[in-house]
């Protein structure tokens, strides 16, 4: 089992013991509307079934990490799904933990984890264009834009414009350091 441990949080193999906090965080509109994935309203079991699909396809840049509050409880995820060829940083978090730093502290850590176990040219990820929060978090981390695109979120049933990022190891440690 993979785990980081930050100041505040326990990032580690996410386990089908989150399904019941996953399916009520992502059931919530104001977490799903800011992700491309993830259809409102949540269907029932959706949780489990992700959860069971993603232990059972594990692969090189396809990294997931259950973010875990002080007290041991599920707040969250963020990690990496293979996109062409390159590692994409994703995340979300319960909205009873926004404005606490705690996603910046655990994309910082696994940021870190992952350039350090598989040293990839860079790690992309991207935001809608309507996410402050977001892009505040990938500017604090040295994200840069390299493009902007439409991506369909199944959340609100439409295309929203893009904010394409990506990341190298050095505007990682220039960033955070």
């Amino acid at each position: 089992m993979l785990e980081v441990k930050t100041e505040r949080l326990t990032l580690r193999t996410p386990s089908l013991d989150d399904a019941p906090r996953m399916q009520r965080i992502l059931a919530n509109f104001e977490v799903a509307k800011y992700l491309s994935r993830v259809p409102h309203p949540y269907p029932e079991n959706a949780a489990t079934s992700y959860l069971q699909g993603l232990l059972a396809e594990p692969a090189r840049y396809n990294v997931n990490f259950s973010i875990l509050d002080r007290d041991g409880q599920f707040c969250g995820m963020t990690g990496f799904r293979r996109e062409g060829g390159m590692p994409q940083l994703g995340y979300y978090l319960d909205p009873l933990h926004w404005g606490k730093g705690y996603m910046s502290e655990a994309c910082k850590a696994v940021v870190e984890w992952m350039f350090d176990n598989y040293a990839p040219a860079h790690i992309k990820s991207g935001i809608f264009l309507f996410n402050p929060a977001s892009i505040a978090l990938q500017n604090k981390l040295g994200f840069t834009e390299v493009g902007r695109s439409t991506i369909h979120c199944l959340a609100q049933s439409a295309d929203f414009e893009h904010i394409d990022t990506q990341l190298t190891k050095d505007a990682f440690i220039q960033a955070t350091q």
